[in-house]
């Protein structure tokens, strides 16, 4: 009975990081065009790479997270109109 637990809390977890990564990218890339005109022009460019680092690791955890919730409504069964199970 454990296991939907997990799924809940990976869920959870999932939700959480999709959540905050876009504001991490927005203010990593912020800060890259801050360094940009500021002449530094190393750091921005290695700031748009952690930006674009996650930006992918965004998109992933927003497809895990729909596998997550298909898993999760697989295991619940389908819907019966007839009533209650």
């Amino acid at each position: 009975m454990r296991y939907p637990l997990i799924l809940h809390r990976l869920a959870l977890a999932l939700i959480v990081i999709a959540v905050f990564l876009p504001i991490t990218i927005c203010m990593v890339l912020g800060v890259a065009a801050l360094l940009g005109a500021m002449g530094d022009s190393f750091g921005g460019v290695v700031l748009c790479r952690i930006g674009l680092a996650c930006g992918i690791l965004w998109a992933i955890d927003l497809i895990c997270l729909v596998l997550i919730l298909a898993i999760g409504s697989l295991r619940e069964g389908p819907d019966t109109p007839d009533g209650p199970r």
